[in-house]
């Protein structure tokens, strides 16, 4: 996404030495007027502080990646949350590797071996039997 900052003033044209009004931009969020600066974001303008994050409510600096979901502004730190999968136990986005089990994730350090309750281990993939009923064992219980 591509965002864009200007000054808006109250300038003077040296041509025709007239005053322009450069102040009639209405923000998108917050619909009131804006005065000077403000930032452009597919065609419509903000004021620096009403372009923020529609999950976290944090401002957005224009220099940082975040998406668009609809109207809504996600900020780059939610859209990680919010885009992972999740962990079927802990109900936290799963990173990097995971165990998948009928469309469903697992981080590996919350699945346990149904025999020996330990828990599994990144890179242990291979390693690991899945039983009709569901449960996950380490090959060597």
């Amino acid at each position: 996404a591509v965002v864009s900052t200007q000054s808006g003033h109250y300038g003077r044209d040296l041509r025709t030495c007239s005053f322009i009004n450069m102040t009639n931009k209405i923000c998108a969020k917050c619909s009131q007027a804006i005065p000077n600066n403000w930032l452009i974001f597919e065609d419509r303008y903000y004021h620096a502080q009403c372009f923020n994050c529609s999950s976290c409510r944090r401002v957005i600096d224009v220099r940082e990646t975040f998406n668009q979901n609809g109207a809504q502004i996600i900020c780059g730190n939610c859209n990680v949350s919010v885009n992972l999968p999740k962990c079927l136990i802990c109900r936290q986005p799963v990173q990097g590797q995971r165990l998948i089990y009928m469309n469903q994730s697992f981080h590996f350090s919350c699945k346990k071996c149904a025999r020996c309750g330990v828990p599994f281990q990144e890179g242990q993939a291979n390693d690991i039997k899945i039983l009709q009923n569901g449960d996950f064992l380490h090959k060597t219980c």
